[in-house]
């Protein structure tokens, strides 16, 4: 019975307490970015000692054009170059990659973002032509998937390609050739290409399903700088032309 009280008791009690609830109000500040900030020179001195020293690497001359490269539908000297020299790539460094399948290069003119101009090329040229670090992706993928990716391209007006020969009509896919042969829907090939359309970008959902993928680690940007680099060395200057690998009839 007294334990009852006691506990009626401490009921009781607390049924009195008091509690304090305080309001707690938060405040906010506009601050404009105009003119009227002031510099912080120690951060202008900070950010200019690595900016100056940027400045300068992009400056540095790595090649030579003989002619200026610009994009254009169906086919540009820009992106024929671009794709022959990923393609020289893949096959002077990627080869034992390839299992002994052909290999092609398809890229998009929306990933020039500028043109190569005629005599030096600075680093920096080429950075204006690729500013995204697009890296280069290889998908294995079959005769079958290859031609549907070819009329996808047709469909587009043209891409930049390199290692294969593609006839239209209109938007209609005639035939498709490589090394002078027909593509075989039953034979494997790799098709060499930026990771941004191996995941689907610019709507090319022919390169969606590959039977392989490889992931390398290498820059499209860098790849061009150093190819630049490599004829510098052989005392040659970069040349591309309209071949006729992309034909309407």
């Amino acid at each position: 019975m007294r334990k009852l009280l006691y506990l009626l008791l401490l009921v009781i009690l607390m049924s009195c307490t008091n509690y304090l609830v305080t309001n707690r109000q938060s405040t906010s500040k506009t601050i404009a970015i105009d003119s009227t900030i002031i510099n912080d020179s120690s951060v202008e001195n900070w950010i200019n000692k690595y900016k100056v020293g940027l400045d300068s690497l992009m400056e540095v001359v790595i090649g030579f054009n003989e002619v200026a490269m610009v994009k254009n539908d169906p086919e540009g000297n820009l992106g024929n170059f671009v794709c022959d020299l990923l393609l020289d790539f893949v096959n002077r460094n990627l080869k034992d990659s390839l299992n002994g399948y052909p290999c092609i290069v398809v890229m998009n003119n929306g990933g020039f973002r500028s043109f190569l101009p005629a005599d030096e090329i600075r680093v920096k040229d080429v950075f204006a032509v690729m500013p995204f670090d697009n890296t280069l992706t290889l998908l294995k993928i079959s005769g079958k998937d290859l031609l549907n990716l070819a009329e996808q391209i047709v469909k587009k007006g043209g891409m930049p390609i390199a290692g294969f020969q593609i006839l239209a009509n209109a938007t209609t896919l005639k035939q498709t050739f490589i090394n002078g042969e027909e593509i075989s829907e039953n034979q494997y090939y790799w098709v060499a290409t930026s990771n941004y359309l191996a995941n689907g970008g610019d709507n090319l959902t022919g390169l969606l399903n590959p039977i392989k993928r490889i992931d390398t680690p290498f820059l499209i940007r860098d790849i061009i700088i150093e190819h630049y680099k490599l004829l510098t060395s052989q005392n040659k200057a970069a040349f591309a032309k309209i071949d006729g690998r992309f034909m309407y009839e």
